[in-house]
């Protein structure tokens, strides 16, 4: 297996971050930017992040469970009611990403 630069930074980077779903490191935030572990008001847990895709076109990265296809990815709705996506948002902005 080849790994990249980038991936033997972000896994790094990640050694130790609390993250509620540690072995996303693996699948998720090896390629996507992680934002932090979040808590919404119903007391479900996330981790949070974007994916800068073609053209730093970001989109959603929030994990929700420890296996791989428990996510929830896509365009950014800066409209959008869920705690989880507005978090995401307001975090991304205040690095400048968004």
């Amino acid at each position: 297996m080849i790994v990249t630069l980038n991936q033997l930074i972000m896994k790094h980077l990640l050694l130790g971050a609390n993250l509620h779903y540690p072995s996303a490191r693996e699948w998720m935030w090896n390629y996507c930017i992680y934002l932090g572990p979040f808590t919404d008001s119903k007391k479900a847990n996330y981790d949070l992040g974007i994916f800068l895709g073609d053209n730093d076109e970001p989109s959603l990265a929030i994990v929700y469970g420890n296996n791989p296809g428990e996510y929830i990815s896509g365009d950014i709705n800066h409209n959008s009611t869920k705690e989880s996506h507005q978090e995401t948002i307001k975090r991304a902005k205040l690095l400048n990403l968004l």
